[in-house]
């Protein structure tokens, strides 16, 4: 049982660990829609910092992701909150007074009822700023199907929010 775990952690260790996908590099056809699973908790977040929406894509993606086949994460900032200009101490500097971007995404996926240790979620910016896309892969569990847990943390102006969206994997 032991070894199983461990085995179990070094994959789920390496699975989070590949590169985001160069796009340039796909054939045009072949690229994947980004969408709002019917698995997910929701698809939209309000935080102090705006609205953001999160879609994933998989080549076999239907109402859950797949485990064990790569699929994409597109986290988007849909607006912003004007939380800057309710702040007097931003109104002294114009330089501050920039509209609230994100400067800093990190996230990781864990199991929400059962323990598969944590997966790092790397997010890397897209040419459309506002967007940023990560590829993941999710192990094999013994159940047929297993609610995941994201967690995102978003830096906008040197202060951070922190959020998650449950979804469902189904196994292979």
């Amino acid at each position: 049982m032991f070894k199983k775990m461990i085995v179990v952690g070094f994959v789920l260790f390496i699975s989070g660990c590949k590169p985001v996908a160069d796009k340039s590099t796909e054939n045009t056809d072949n690229q994947l829609k980004s969408q709002c699973i019917d698995s997910q908790s929701q698809c939209e977040v309000s935080t102090d910092f705006g609205n953001f929406s999160i879609k994933f894509s998989q080549r076999q993606l239907s109402d859950r992701v797949k485990t064990e086949l790569p699929f994409f994460i597109e986290l988007s900032q849909l607006q912003t909150n004007a939380y800057q200009s309710a702040n007097p101490s931003n109104e002294a500097n114009p330089a501050d007074n920039i509209p609230n971007t994100i400067r800093k995404v990190s996230a990781y996926l864990e199991g929400r009822d059962m323990f598969m240790g944590k997966v790092p979620v790397f997010f890397e910016q897209e040419a459309n700023e506002g967007i940023y896309l990560a590829q993941s892969l999710l192990a094999n569990c013994s159940e047929e199907q297993m609610v995941w847990r994201l967690w995102v943390t978003v830096e906008v102006a040197e202060q951070t929010q922190t959020f998650f969206i449950d979804f469902t994997s189904q196994r292979l």
